[in-house]
């Protein structure tokens, strides 16, 4: 599997997570869809026409979520299993957009 496949697939899984996460703790829906907007539009340029740029900003985006999860996670006393999921997936898509970036830029 590619790393824009494998992008795809950890991006819609984080949406999910983060939804099914926002909707446990009774965040409101409009607070749900703000916070997973960037998600949304990341995916979508990501889905009709990635570039080494778009994977970069998304790096650097990314680690916004990065810094909200670890508070709820190392920060709370008893973190849910969804919390550590979405810190996860995280994780796996930094990397997997700084080495899709990486990618992108060495086939020029």
């Amino acid at each position: 599997m590619n790393l824009r496949k494998s992008f795809l697939i950890l991006i819609s899984a984080l949406l999910v997570t983060h939804f099914l996460q926002g909707l446990s703790i009774g965040t409101p829906l409009i607070g749900i869809f703000i916070w997973s907007l960037p998600l949304i539009v990341f995916g979508y340029k990501a889905y009709k026409n990635p570039s080494a740029k778009l994977y970069q900003i998304f790096g650097f985006i990314i680690l916004i979520y990065f810094m909200s999860a670890c508070l709820i996670v190392f920060g709370l006393p008893n973190a849910s299993l969804l919390s550590w999921l979405e810190l996860i997936e995280i994780v796996l898509l930094f990397f997997i957009a700084v080495y899709a970036a990486r990618e992108k830029l060495s086939v020029k």
